[in-house]
């Protein structure tokens, strides 16, 4: 009798573990892409105004709506912005957008982007459990208002 609680209860264990995992899980782990200015809309969004580039940028989603992106280097290569190019020009912040379903399904606050075009978002997003492949994209606060996307994780 005490080897089959011993049994059960290490499969109970085993069983909180799994589920933990599972729910502790990414649901997305990705490097970020510039913007090319293409014309590209993602999940509603559309894309940047002018060309960026980006020297780095990762992505992380979480099943339980963790969202942790870091970018360097988002800026402007773009030569008709002539003494702006290489830098945000007016872009001060960006929010993390969750795409799920072809639309915008969660948003994160503006997080400031720095001269360089660093940043770093670490929120806790509403993320619908259907969402099994989510996209993420940054979006632009230009003018005190939330605009177009300027990397993300796909198209």
């Amino acid at each position: 009798m005490r080897k089959l609680q011993a049994i059960v209860s290490a499969a109970a264990v085993t069983g909180l573990v799994a589920t933990f995992s599972a729910y502790a899980a990414d649901i997305l782990k990705s490097d970020l892409k510039p913007c090319l200015h293409d014309g590209t809309t993602v999940g509603g969004v559309n894309s940047c105004g002018k060309v960026w580039k980006l020297k780095s940028g990762t992505a992380q989603v979480g099943a339980d709506g963790d969202v942790k992106v870091e970018v360097k280097g988002l800026v402007l290569n773009d030569e008709s912005t002539g003494q702006f190019n290489g830098t945000p020009d007016g872009v001060d912040a960006v929010a993390v957008a969750v795409i799920c379903g072809g639309s915008v399904a969660a948003q994160s606050d503006a997080m400031p982007l720095s001269k360089a075009g660093d940043a770093k978002i670490h929120a806790k997003l509403k993320i619908p459990s259907s969402c099994a492949s989510p996209i993420v994209v940054l979006r632009e606060r230009y003018e005190g208002k939330i605009g177009g996307w300027l990397a993300g994780t796909g198209k």
